[in-house]
């Protein structure tokens, strides 16, 4: 399976030429008003009067499931919307539905209350549910992180790492928080109305200049890495994940 781009244009965005893999977490970053969610909905199929050539191979459209920054809901319990959904697919287990919000943190409990009555938050965590439960083969997701604190961020971190590693899932997230997209991602294209940068997160996330060509900031670890490396000597390479550096940090304080 791979999404390939050929010279795409729509809008704002022009000449984009890329492929995202199979089995990887693909993240795209930059700034609000780079087109990060209008490359979205590209890929999703949404848009068809582009230029260029938009290759799906090996997946069709309705194998691919969209998370975008406002979703609707329609019903007076949140079990209603997810069975709704469920049905779809002719699915109509309550374990299912149950399954479907524990994966986002979320318990029985919230079954019969008013998705209208949740956060923010916790309208993101039940879009996402929702999505889970028709067990699509892509995820594509705008902005998945917003309105969720910090455990919630470090969860939904767990679950978008189990579903590709113990799934096979292919997800492509939207973002401009850079610091989730050094630790989670596998590839990264960084945009700016037409890809600035394809390829590893680190010889993006470690480039001054590329950074400030998408407008995106330096995540804390990078910058971190780097200070202890200017004000002390200290080169301990980069990491995506603060555990590691922190271990790295007690190596050589030892």
């Amino acid at each position: 399976m791979e999404i390939r781009f050929e010279s795409v244009s729509y809008g704002n965005l022009n000449d984009l030429s890329f492929r995202i893999k199979e089995g990887k977490i693909t993240f795209i970053v930059g700034e609000s008003g780079s087109g990060k969610s209008l490359l979205l909905s590209l890929i999703n199929g949404n848009i068809s009067d582009y230029n260029g050539n938009i290759i799906r191979d090996g997946v069709s459209l309705n194998k691919i499931g969209f998370l975008r920054q406002n979703y609707y809901f329609m019903f007076n319990t949140i079990y209603e919307e997810i069975l709704f959904y469920l049905k779809k697919k002719k699915i109509k287990s309550d374990k299912q539905v149950i399954m479907a919000l524990k994966m986002v943190g979320l318990d029985e409990s919230f079954l019969y209350r008013s998705p209208f009555e949740l956060s923010k938050g916790e309208q993101k965590k039940l879009a996402l549910a929702i999505l889970l439960s028709q067990k699509f083969k892509v995820f594509i997701l705008d902005e998945p992180f917003i309105n969720l604190d910090y455990e919630s961020k470090k969860n939904m971190i767990k679950l978008f790492r189990m579903m590709k590693l113990k799934y096979g899932k292919t997800i492509i997230i939207a973002t401009s928080d850079t610091d989730i997209a050094l630790e989670l991602a596998d590839e990264v294209i960084g945009l700016d109305n037409e890809v600035i940068f394809k390829e590893n997160k680190f010889d993006l996330f470690t480039n001054k200049k590329l950074l400030d060509k998408c407008n995106i900031d330096e995540p804390d670890i990078i910058r971190f890495t780097n200070l202890v490396k200017n004000r002390k000597g200290i080169n301990m390479g980069y990491r995506d994940d603060i555990n590691d550096l922190m271990k790295d940090i007690y190596r050589f304080v030892k």
